[in-house]
């Protein structure tokens, strides 16, 4: 089982989090979670209070998602808001790698 520190309002993973130092999307607890979010609060990046920690499993159920419009085809797009621009089709690093 694992955790992940996530935004309470967006479902954005804290790394994922403007100016946060951490690149950690997956901690094996969630003490260690805790303790990234109050890390990043010390240092001024984010406000702890706007921030939460889930199981994996509890995660998957109340992550957000967006529609985007696929870059090629023009086609809809559902995917989650965590996803990285790499995996992203409405992207143009998608379609170039």
């Amino acid at each position: 089982m694992g955790y992940r520190a996530y935004h309470k309002d967006t479902t954005r993973y804290l790394a994922y989090h403007p100016g946060v130092k951490t690149n950690v999307e997956y901690f094996a607890t969630a003490a260690a979670a805790k303790a990234a979010i109050t890390r990043e609060h010390k240092r001024g990046a984010i406000c702890a209070s706007n921030f939460d920690v889930a199981s994996v499993e509890d995660f998957a159920k109340i992550e957000k998602t967006t529609t985007v419009k696929n870059l090629m085809s023009g086609k809809d797009v559902v995917q989650s808001v965590n996803t990285p621009r790499a995996c992203d089709p409405s992207s143009e690093l998608y379609w170039s790698m």
